[in-house]
């Protein structure tokens, strides 16, 4: 894998993706599981010890969501002045398409296999709607879809400040140079605000990591990566120069966290800024990923654009896969055999992550969205890049 540090970033693409984003996508959703599957059965404690990584994974998802679909936007909203409701309804639309439908399949799938027993859509109906951690808490049901909701609430609410902007008077431009601004101050104030620090240092996850009006801002900062890259690309290619840095600085992120991060010293700027910094940190990281050549090694580059191509699907379903597993080896009658066994539960389970993700993809997610590009029949920044993310 190589880093093209003189090549202009549009050459990087190989059938119509950038392979880099999609390196970076595939070591998010690889974080995601394995730090996941590291609370099952009985890892060595030091490589127990490495799921935290899991953590940085969303991050870095959360950034390069905000990059792919921040340059959809300066693309489309520059005809919002003309389209007026039409564009904005049309950009939700393929977003909406592209998430909603398997988000549904496997809610209903959780319904029933839900942990603490099969639960119902009444008890659950918050999650219809994506406010089951709007400004509180995440329930323990279906708990992973934290991160989904936010990047939900990002669809809704970032497009229609661009079109207030619009409506204001000001250009496409500006108007998201001002959304970006906003996204990007006020989840710090609302941390500042809203967060009690007096005895929640140990809950940070579901007071504030969770939640959804404090940290609209990780996906902020990487609009503003797609802002640079579209409007000073001299910028954006010094922000890949800085390739070492940002990975040093993303280190210490991590290491800050596995030292219990927030509990030295329990200060409320603390917690403000802290989940801005790893967002920029993060953003940081997206220009190197643009340079990304693919490597000589055709099935390392295969296994890299195959599991981007089903991320979204593992996302969901990694969880579902491993509680398939465990049900499996209890059918068997040999789960005392081989779930407490990480040599076998482990590429059990993601054998198994891999399958299911698979079928959910070619079952569900393409043809879906093979539905939704002949009814819009529109081109988008980056062509099936922008459709992945």
């Amino acid at each position: 894998m190589s880093i093209g540090n003189a090549e202009p970033v549009e050459v990087m693409h190989t059938h119509d993706r950038m392979f880099g984003l999609d390196v970076c996508r595939t070591i998010a959703i690889l974080s995601v599981v394995l730090g996941h599957l590291l609370l099952h059965s009985s890892p060595n404690v030091f490589v127990a010890a490495t799921g935290f990584v899991a953590i940085f994974g969303v991050d870095l998802f959360f950034c390069l969501s905000g990059f792919l679909i921040g340059r959809i936007l300066l693309t489309e909203s520059a005809r919002w002045p003309e389209e007026i409701e039409r564009g904005i309804l049309r950009f939700w639309y393929r977003r909406w398409m592209r998430t909603l439908p398997l988000y549904f399949f496997f809610f209903f799938v959780e319904l029933q296999m839900y942990w603490h027993g099969a639960s119902s859509l009444t008890a659950q109906a918050s999650y219809l709607v994506f406010v089951q951690n709007f400004a509180w808490p995440m329930p323990q049901f279906f708990s992973l879809t934290w991160s989904l909701t936010i990047e939900e609430w990002f669809y809704f609410l970032f497009p229609l400040l661009i079109l207030l902007s619009i409506g204001l008077g000001r250009t496409p431009r500006t108007a998201v140079a001002v959304a970006i601004t906003l996204f990007l101050l006020v989840p710090p104030v609302l941390r500042f605000l809203l967060f009690d620090p007096h005895g929640a240092f140990d809950n940070l996850d579901p007071n504030i990591r969770h939640v959804v009006i404090f940290r609209l801002d990780s996906i902020g900062f990487g609009v503003l990566v797609a802002y640079i890259s579209r409007w000073h690309r001299t910028l954006f290619a010094k922000l890949a120069e800085l390739r070492w840095l940002f990975l040093i600085l993303a280190i210490g992120c991590m290491a800050f966290i596995r030292l219990r991060y927030f509990g030295m010293p329990e200060t409320r700027g603390l917690v403000v800024v802290y989940f801005s910094i790893v967002a920029f940190v993060f953003a940081g990281l997206i220009p190197t990923f643009t340079r990304l050549a693919p490597t000589r090694l055709k099935l390392l580059n295969r296994f890299i654009k195959y599991t981007s191509l089903i991320s979204y699907s593992m996302y969901l379903g990694h969880v579902v896969a491993f509680t398939l597993g465990m049900s499996l080896f209890r059918r068997l009658g040999l789960f005392d055999a081989i779930y407490p066994n990480p040599w076998l539960t482990y590429p059990i389970f993601l054998a198994m992550v891999y399958l299911l993700a698979s079928l959910t993809y070619f079952a569900i997610e393409k043809p879906i969205l093979r539905l939704r590009d002949r009814r819009t029949n529109i081109s988008l920044d980056s062509n099936s890049q922008a459709q992945a993310c």
